[in-house]
C-alpha cells in the first residue's frame, strides 16, 4: 500500500505573518515541496517561505503538534492543517486541512503514531474532543479497536466527537504511540488506547477503547501531560511530578528499572516547572532553571553517559524556560537569552 502524503505550505496571502514556523527531521511530515519526500532536514529551516498553499490574509499559526510521520498546525482562523502520512486518516482530511465550527475556538492539538486529537472550546466555555486516524488500540476513544472489528484496519478519516469525558473541561492532552491521556480542570485524568505497558495508568495492562478515568487522584490540577511512546508524565500545578507506564530503562525516574508502572506514582522531589517524555528517557526542568535527564538515550550528558536511573543535571544549561522531547531527541529553550535553542543528544 502506498502511503498517502499531503503537502501544503504556509505562505501568507497578503500580510507578512507575525509568527515564523521552523521545522526539521522527516521532510514528508513538514510543509515542504521537495523532490525527494524521503529526505530529512538536518537543521531547523523556516517553513513560511514555501508557497505550496496560501494561508488566508491575517491568518496566523497558533498551535502545532508533531506525530511520527505527520504534523498538525492550527491557526487563528479556526483551521487545522495536516502534513505528512495519511494512511489511517491522521490528517483529518484528504484535502490537507479542515475548518472548525465558527462557534468554537481551537484549544489543543495532539498527534500520536497514526492518530490525532483536536480540543476546542465552545461558546458556553465547555470543551469538546475530536479524534481521527488509527483506532486499532482504541486510542481515539470512540469505542472502536481491532477487537471490535477484527480483520480490518480500524480508523476514522475525519474528526469524530468523543464523549464520556464528563468531569470537567479538558486542559491538557498527551499522545503516546497508540494511546491518549487527558486531564480536566476538576483534577480528573482519562486515558484510552494501548495499555500493555501501563501507559494508561488504570492499574492494569489492558487496552481501553473509550475514555476511562484513572482511580488515583493526583491532588492538584495538571499543568502539563507528557508522552511520546509508552509512558506518561504528569506535572501538577503544585510542582509535583507523577509517572506511569514503561520504565524498563529507568525513564520513570523512580530510581529502578521497572517493566511497567500500572498506576500513577508520585516522585519524592518537588519544584518542577516543565517536563518532557522521550522514548526511553525523561527530561525535567526545575524551578532554578536547570535541566535534568533520566533513562537511556538522548540525555545530553556526554558520549560516556547514555544511561542513568536518577535525574542528572545536564551541564552547561541555565536559565531554561521550556523543555521538549520525542523518541530519540530532546531540546531546551532559554527565552531569557534571546530564545537560544539547545539540542540534547547522547
Amino acid at each position: 500500500m502506498k502511503h498517502q502524503i499531503a503537502r501544503r505550505s504556509l505562505h501568507a496571502a497578503i500580510s507578512k505573518p507575525k509568527t515564523s514556523l521552523y521545522g526539521w527531521g522527516q521532510a514528508q511530515a513538514l510543509p515542504l515541496k521537495l523532490k525527494d519526500p524521503s529526505a530529512a532536514l538536518c537543521q531547523p529551516q523556516r517553513l513560511n517561505d514555501h508557497p505550496d498553499y496560501d494561508l488566508q490574509a491575517q491568518e496566523e499559526i497558533t498551535h502545532v503538534a508533531a506525530g511520527w510521520g505527520h504534523s498538525l498546525l492550527g491557526t487563528n482562523a479556526n483551521r487545522v492543517y495536516g502534513f505528512g502520512l495519511n494512511r489511517s486518516g491522521q490528517l483529518g482530511s484528504s484535502q490537507g486541512f479542515f475548518t472548525l465550527e465558527t462557534s468554537t475556538r481551537l484549544e489543543l492539538l495532539g498527534c500520536g503514531r497514526e492518530h490525532s486529537h483536536v480540543v476546542v472550546k465552545c461558546a458556553n466555555n465547555g470543551t469538546q474532543l475530536f479524534s481521527f486516524g488509527s483506532a486499532m488500540y482504541g486510542q481515539l476513544g470512540l469505542g472502536q479497536c481491532k477487537k471490535t472489528d477484527p480483520g480490518h484496519m480500524v480508523c476514522q478519516e475525519t474528526p469524530q466527537q468523543v464523549t464520556g469525558i464528563d468531569d470537567g473541561n479538558i486542559i491538557a492532552l498527551a499522545c503516546g504511540l497508540d494511546n491518549t491521556v487527558i486531564a480536566t480542570d476538576k483534577g480528573a485524568i482519562y486515558a484510552m488506547g494501548w495499555g500493555a505497558d501501563g501507559q494508561l495508568g488504570l492499574g492494569t495492562s489492558s487496552d481501553a477503547n473509550i475514555p476511562t478515568r484513572q482511580g488515583t487522584p493526583l491532588g492538584s490540577n495538571v499543568k502539563k501531560l507528557a508522552g511520546s511512546t509508552d509512558f506518561t508524565l504528569a506535572l501538577t500545578e503544585d510542582g509535583r511530578l507523577w509517572t506511569w507506564g514503561n520504565s524498563e530503562y529507568g525513564q520513570g525516574m523512580t530510581g529502578a528499572k521497572v517493566d511497567r508502572i500500572l498506576e500513577p506514582v508520585r516522585l519524592e522531589t518537588n519544584g518542577y516547572l516543565d517536563v518532557a517524555a522521550g522514548g526511553p528517557f525523561s527530561v525535567v526542568l526545575t524551578d532554578d532553571g536547570k535541566v535534568h535527564t533520566c533513562g537511556y538515550g538522548a540525555l545530553g550528558l556526554g558520549k560516556d553517559m547514555i544511561e542513568t536511573l536518577k535525574p542528572t543535571q545536564v551541564p552547561g544549561l541555565s536559565d531554561i524556560t521550556r523543555v521538549y522531547a520525542t523518541t530519540d531527541f530532546a531540546a531546551a529553550i532559554s527565552c531569557k537569552k534571546g530564545g537560544i535553542f539547545h539540542s540534547l543528544c547522547s
